[in-house]
């Protein structure tokens, strides 16, 4: 419902209607929109762990390994993530506070990167790139062609292992 009528359009009585089920027993799990918002940007987070965790099965062992996992999992694209991520965007324009999970999580990506031995000015830096080119997608803004996505993956990863196998 969200991405078919945006979060400032959303109801209970919509999502309830589209999930066929009572509002009430909508209502029984998600009381408010803010609540069924919260739970959703909870799920996204959610998906993009998975996404994280499968591309864990490609990445040698190593101290910055789920570091990189995540890197590749935010810039790989993934339509239903990125419409959903898109839709919470816009819902934080509600209440900016349904984004503190999100908050919390880049917070903790943050020190897990520095924990694993990666100075804290590039972690930083190469967030920042992850990011911009996750939103850059998500708002279909991007100048980048898959190759050249591909190409700047690369470039992330081997800053992360110039950082990580430092003397």
């Amino acid at each position: 419902v969200v991405m078919d009528v945006g979060a400032g359009h959303m109801s209970l009585d919509l999502v309830a209607r589209k999930a066929g089920m009572s509002k009430g027993g909508l209502m029984y799990n998600f009381p408010t929109k803010n609540a069924l918002l919260k739970a959703m940007i909870g799920r996204f987070i959610e998906q993009h762990h998975a996404s994280r965790d499968l591309m864990l099965k490609d990445i040698e062992e190593g101290p910055a390994r789920i570091f990189k996992a995540g890197i590749l999992a935010a810039i790989e694209p993934n339509e239903k993530r990125d419409s959903m991520g898109l839709s919470l965007l816009a819902a934080s324009a509600i209440d900016p506070d349904l984004l503190e999970p999100v908050r919390q999580a880049l917070r903790e990506l943050l020190k897990d990167m520095v924990g694993s031995g990666i100075k804290f000015e590039r972690a930083a830096i190469i967030s920042l790139a992850v990011d911009g080119i996750m939103f850059e997608r998500l708002l279909k803004l991007s100048p980048f062609s898959k190759d050249q996505i591909n190409k700047i993956k690369k470039e992330l990863i081997s800053l992360i292992d110039e950082e990580v196998h430092k003397p």
